[in-house]
């Protein structure tokens, strides 16, 4: 007796072809969830570190500033010409003094007025929220990117905190101290936002916030 010859029906061929394309077609949209949840990672890393770096080269810097303590004593211990920290420009700029030590009598006398600035050019319009895109007529420093950043100017001196240039928002505040009978604000409370695109162009918007406060020390 003859045996039957042994083969695939065009049913059962048609079965195996779909299920290998529905299997490729799973493993690419894994691949790509993967690679988009890397990309997110990443740049939301990126906010992360810049903002990290902000605040702690902000701390540095500020936290010998004088307040009314130093004022408000008898004998002050402000050197003259200082002032106690400021908050300006609606909660978004700082004006201050720091002692500088001398070889005189004195032993200390004020820096020069340190403030810092929030430079932002993304700017919303028209109901349309800032976008972290640098659009038509938002270069106005004509630097050809998009400036968002916290800045420190003294004198001639000028130059960026921390590097950063992902910076969409700040808030400062000074609050008292809950462990101060005086109710005197030697706390400086900070809020960073910043936002980024993923990818080129117009990906989707990453954003994260830091906030903190600093106990200021004159």
């Amino acid at each position: 007796m003859k045996k039957d010859k042994q083969g695939f029906t065009l049913v059962e061929v048609t079965i195996s072809v779909a299920l290998m394309g529905i299997i490729s077609l799973l493993s690419f949209l894994a691949l790509q969830s993967s690679v988009k949840s890397s990309s997110l990672s990443y740049v939301q890393n990126e906010i992360d570190s810049d903002l990290r770096n902000t605040f702690n080269e902000l701390s540095e810097l500020v936290k010998q500033a004088y307040t009314e303590v130093s004022a408000n004593v008898t004998p002050p211990t402000m050197p003259s010409g200082a002032e106690a920290i400021q908050i300006q420009n609606e909660g978004r700029g700082l004006r201050f003094f720091v002692p500088v030590p001398v070889t005189t009598p004195a032993f200390i006398q004020s820096s020069q007025p340190i403030t810092v600035l929030f430079e932002n050019e993304d700017r919303s319009a028209g109901g349309v929220p800032a976008n972290a895109l640098l659009d038509d007529g938002e270069d106005t420093n004509g630097d050809r990117a998009l400036t968002r950043r916290l800045v420190m100017v003294q004198g001639n001196n000028r130059r960026v905190i921390g590097s950063a240039n992902c910076i969409s928002n700040v808030e400062f505040q000074l609050l008292p101290d809950r462990s101060d009978s005086s109710n005197t604000p030697t706390l400086l409370y900070i809020y960073l936002e910043g936002t980024k695109r993923m990818g080129p162009g117009e990906g989707p918007l990453i954003r994260a916030e830091l906030s903190g406060t600093i106990k200021l020390e004159n």
